[in-house]
C-alpha cells in the first residue's frame, strides 16, 4: 500500500491564521509580508501613512497563534494568553516592536498583544501569562491607528492631526445645589466621640450629625434646641457658612469640610462609615440578601451589596460598593469629589481575611467603563429622588459636572493599556492562588470579582450609545 504525504490540520489552521492577519492589515491600510522561514516571527507589517498613502519605512514584527479550539479560560469577553519562554526571550531580544496575533480563523476572530509593552516588567515576564480583554484588543480595522503609533519612533517627528471634534467630558465632581446657610458651634465637654456617644444615650429625639474638632462641637442644626446640647459647654454661636468656606484659616475650612462630609454620611441610613479605610460603603441587609440601587423601568439596577459563593457552595465573601468623598470649593460653588472603592467582609461587618488580596484583584481588573459606571451610580444615589414622605436632606446634590473642550480625541486612536498579568498564578494550569500563610484563595473567587463591575460596564456602554445620538459626544 502506498504511503502519501499529508497536510496536517494544524498546518491548515496556521495558514488560515496568517491569511486572516494579512486581510485585516490590508483593511487597516498597511501592508503585511509573510516570511518564508519561520523562526518565531511569521511576518512583518509595513506601515503606511493615512491620507497620503506614503510608505513610512517603519516595521512591526508579527507572530501568529491560530487555534481551532477554545483558548485557555476563554469566555465571551476574555481569555488567558500564555507564551513559551523561548518565544518570549526571542521577541524581547530584537529592537523592532513585536505583536502576537491570537486568532480563531474559522470564526474570523483575532486579537493582538503588544509584547514589549505587556511584558515590560520582570514579574510579568516571569509569569508569561496575560488576561486578554477581547473588546479592547480586537485585531481589526480600528487597530490601524494604534499600530501606526506603535511603529513610530520619537525621532521621526511625524504629526498626524486628529479628526476635529468637540467633546463633553464627564468629571467625578458632584455639584452641591443646597447647603445650610448657617452652622452652630460651642465649646465641647469632650473631645472623644465615644464619650459623646455615652452622653447622648440619655437624651431623647433624633441626633443630628455633628463634628468634634479643636475642642468644639459643630452642627448645621441649632445646638440650643437639640439633643446635642448635652455636649455643649457655655454659649452657642451661629456663623455664616459662606464666611467659613472663604476663610483663609485652613483649620476653619477643614472643620467645615468635616461637618459637610459627616452630614452627608449620616443622611443615608443605607451607608456606613469605615474608619480605617476612610470611605463609606453600603451596609449589609438584615438577611444578607443582595441590595440593589437605581432600579427603574428598563434597567435592573446595580448590586451594591451581595454575597459571593465559594466552590463548595458556601458564602466565600460579601462585597460592598464603597466611595471616598472629598469636598472641594471651586469658584463660588461646592462639589463632592467621588472616588469609587470596594469593601469585602466575611459576614457583612467583619473584614474578610483575604480582603487585601481581593481588593488588589479587582484593582487589576478594573477598567474605565467600570469606574465611570460606579461614579454615575453613586451620583444618582446621593442625588436621590423627590419623595413626599421624606424630609429634604441638609446637603443636596445636582448633576455631575461636565467640561466642554474644543479639541476632542477619537478614543480608538489610544493604544491599549498594559494588561493585568496573572502574577499570582503559577506556570501550570492550577486554579489556586496561594497566599503567604499557605492557605488557598480559589481563583474562582478572584474571577468572580468581574461581577462587581460587569453591570457598570454595561451601564457605561448604554450611556455611550445614548451619547452618540447627541450633537456632542461625552466621555469621562
Amino acid at each position: 500500500m502506498r504511503e502519501y504525504k499529508k497536510v496536517t490540520q494544524q498546518t491548515v489552521i496556521g495558514e488560515e491564521g496568517v491569511n486572516l492577519i494579512e486581510r485585516r492589515v490590508l483593511e487597516m491600510g498597511h501592508l503585511f509580508h509573510p516570511r518564508r522561514i519561520d523562526h518565531g516571527i511569521d511576518g512583518h507589517i509595513d506601515l503606511v501613512e493615512p491620507g497620503t498613502r506614503r510608505h513610512l519605512n517603519q516595521t512591526i514584527l508579527v507572530q501568529s497563534k491560530a487555534h481551532d479550539r477554545s483558548l485557555l479560560q476563554e469566555s465571551s469577553t476574555s481569555f488567558v494568553f500564555t507564551c513559551d519562554q523561548r518565544d518570549l526571550e526571542h521577541w524581547l531580544a530584537g529592537n523592532a516592536p513585536v505583536i502576537v496575533v491570537v486568532s480563531h480563523p474559522k470564526k474570523d476572530e483575532a486579537w493582538w498583544i503588544d509584547v514589549k509593552a505587556e511584558f515590560a516588567d520582570p514579574k510579568t515576564r516571569a509569569a508569561r501569562r496575560l488576561l486578554i480583554d477581547k473588546a479592547t484588543h480586537a485585531f481589526n480595522k480600528d487597530a490601524g491607528p494604534t499600530l501606526l503609533r506603535l511603529g513610530m519612533p520619537v525621532s521621526a517627528g511625524l504629526y498626524l492631526q486628529p479628526t476635529p471634534r468637540t467633546e463633553v467630558l464627564d468629571t467625578n465632581l458632584l455639584k452641591v445645589t443646597s447647603l445650610p446657610e448657617r452652622l452652630y458651634l460651642a465649646t465641647a465637654v469632650t473631645r472623644e466621640y465615644a464619650t459623646a456617644g455615652q452622653l447622648l444615650e440619655s437624651t431623647d429625639g433624633a441626633r443630628p450629625p455633628f463634628v468634634l474638632r479643636d475642642g468644639l462641637v459643630l452642627c448645621f442644626e441649632d445646638l440650643r434646641d437639640s439633643p446635642l446640647r448635652v455636649l455643649c459647654e457655655g454659649d452657642v454661636e451661629a456663623h455664616d457658612v459662606s464666611e467659613w468656606a472663604d476663610s483663609r484659616d485652613q483649620s476653619v475650612r477643614f472643620s467645615l469640610h468635616d461637618l459637610m462630609t459627616r452630614t452627608i454620611q449620616n443622611s443615608y441610613p443605607e451607608l456606613r462609615w469605615h474608619k480605617e479605610k476612610k470611605h463609606i460603603h453600603f451596609r449589609a441587609t438584615r438577611d444578607l440578601a443582595p441590595r440593589k440601587v437605581g432600579k427603574r423601568k428598563g434597567t435592573p439596577g446595580r448590586t451594591v451589596f451581595g454575597p459571593h459563593l465559594a466552590r463548595d457552595g458556601s458564602i466565600g465573601y460579601y462585597h460592598h460598593a464603597a466611595v471616598t468623598m472629598r469636598m472641594r470649593r471651586i469658584g463660588r460653588a461646592w462639589y463632592c469629589e467621588l472616588t469609587p472603592d470596594y469593601c469585602f467582609t466575611s459576614d457583612g461587618k467583619s473584614p474578610h481575611r483575604y480582603e487585601d488580596r481581593l481588593l488588589a484583584g479587582i484593582k487589576r481588573l478594573d477598567r474605565h467603563p467600570a469606574v465611570a459606571g460606579w461614579v454615575r451610580t453613586w451620583a444618582e444615589f446621593l442625588r436621590g429622588t423627590d419623595d413626599l414622605f421624606s424630609a429634604p436632606k441638609l446637603v443636596q446634590f445636582g448633576e455631575l459636572e461636565t467640561v466642554t473642550v474644543n479639541a476632542g480625541i477619537d478614543d480608538r486612536h489610544w493604544g491599549p493599556a498594559p494588561l493585568a498579568s496573572e502574577t499570582e498564578a503559577s506556570d501550570s494550569d492550577s486554579d489556586d492562588i496561594a497566599p503567604e500563610d499557605g492557605d488557598a484563595v480559589e481563583s474562582e473567587e478572584v474571577a468572580d470579582l468581574l461581577a462587581l463591575f460587569a453591570e457598570a460596564e454595561y451601564a457605561e456602554e448604554s450611556s455611550a450609545v445614548a451619547a452618540e445620538t447627541r450633537p456632542e459626544g461625552g466621555r469621562r
